[in-house]
């Protein structure tokens, strides 16, 4: 998988060039292992910028699964890739750039200034703010041509100061009980949007709530929706597109797909479930790896860490790498967590730390300081997922993959 590119930002490394298990001491993964002879642009940038943790991602991957998604929902049902909080740490920009040339044909955000950062990278697809947009953000969103989610009458009141053309999704509230107008009120905004000579209605929309798990109440808030969007219908209002299902609905409620389906999660490779297997070829698109920075031996009834959490039963060997939770490796994943090292699973031993964190090495053989660990991802025979994360951590996939903080370069594969 040779990865090729240039720096995009101090929080972002595009060169990769070799794969393995290996860090400065030898053959290794995106250049930490150097050759003797001539090394590579990749290896050159990574040891010359210190990086001691990287995610590795492949927009392939993202434009792969975009594409299984759009061949699953069919021609007449669009997709709308959610590339909010940072592409949910994959990076919006590229994972955006993959899904459109996987297929999707609109993108979403979550507020005004991940809109704007895909239109300065020169992204012209339409892009949803999901969204509240604040009034002193609304001449850039305008500017960009975001269309804007809208629920409430001071909304509508800030739109029609614009005096010109904006896209509106007024957004019904179906039992989420978050943003969203009750039915009744969505269908008067959405009406009123419509009859303004400015304003655009774009959108009709709502989000569920728990369709990763209790399919019975998302079908009665799809039943809500759509008795509304017949009552906005019957009140002339036509012209407009209705979207409603997120990954789960997409994947479990055939029915909710509708004009559009808006999906995040599983276009990263990722179910909303873990027991889920629908989309059998789905393929993760990230990697997180860091390596070993130092490796001890403590005798028996010696600890390990603060709040010495962990304490040797006989003499061990510890390895210290380095990742903690300001990188986004969760503080309680250390009493179930594990990571991988040589292709071999090997716990914690003791607290994560703010920087680094501890692994108890004692059944990997001829450990060295930089060996590749992997957090998530594939080494040899052994798989971490972000499943795998938020389960030792009592948390949930999407939060693992958000937290990757930008202390962590990414890399992609272009």
């Amino acid at each position: 998988m040779p990865f090729r590119g240039h720096f995009n930002s101090p929080q972002t490394l595009a060169s990769h060039e070799s794969r393995g298990s290996r860090g400065p001491a030898g053959p290794g993964l995106g250049g930490l292992g150097r050759e003797p002879s001539a090394p590579t642009r990749g290896e050159s940038l990574l040891t010359e910028q210190g990086a001691t943790k990287w995610a590795d991602v492949d927009p392939s991957a993202i434009a792969h699964n975009t594409a299984l998604v759009k061949q699953l929902v069919g021609a007449k049902t669009a997709v709308m890739a959610v590339v909010k909080a940072n592409g949910y740490g994959h990076g919006a920009v590229p994972a955006a750039r993959a899904a459109v040339e996987g297929g999707a044909s609109w993108l979403a955000v979550s507020s005004i200034p991940e809109g704007l950062e895909l239109r300065k990278a020169g992204i012209r697809e339409p892009i949803l703010n999901l969204g509240y947009t604040p009034p002193n953000a609304l001449s850039a969103a305008v500017a960009a041509k975001l269309a804007l989610t809208l629920y409430d009458r001071p909304g509508l009141a800030l739109l029609k100061t614009a005096a010109t053309e904006i896209p509106v999704h007024v957004k019904v509230d179906s039992g989420m009980h978050r943003l969203g107008a009750a039915p009744e009120e969505a269908i008067r905004l959405a009406t009123e949007v419509h009859a303004d000579p400015h304003l655009r209605l774009e959108g009709f929309w709502t989000h569920f709530a728990d369709a990763d798990r209790d399919l019975v109440f998302t079908a009665q808030q799809l039943r809500v929706f759509l008795d509304a969007r017949a009552a906005l219908i019957r009140a002339g209002v036509t012209g407009f597109i209705t979207h409603a299902a997120n990954s789960p609905a997409t994947l479990r409620l055939p029915e909710a797909r509708l004009d559009l389906v808006r999906v995040g999660l599983i276009l990263y490779g990722v179910r909303p479930a873990r027991d889920w297997h629908d989309l059998p070829t789905l393929r993760p698109a990230l990697t997180w790896q860091t390596i070993v920075t130092n490796v001890v031996s403590i005798p028996a009834g010696q600890s390990v860490g603060y709040g010495r959490r962990f304490t040797a039963e006989q003499p061990a060997r510890v390895a210290t790498i380095a990742a903690g939770y300001a990188d986004g490796l969760h503080w309680q994943s250390a009493e179930r967590g594990c990571v991988i090292v040589r292709g071999t699973r090997v716990p914690f031993a003791g607290s994560i730390s703010m920087d680094q964190a501890a692994l108890d090495v004692a059944a990997v053989p001829n450990i060295q300081v930089g060996d590749v660990v992997t957090l998530i991802g594939r080494d040899g025979d052994a798989v971490l997922t972000a499943d795998d994360l938020a389960e030792a951590a009592g948390t949930i996939s999407y939060e693992v993959l958000c937290a990757i903080s930008n202390r962590v370069p990414r890399r992609y594969n272009i």
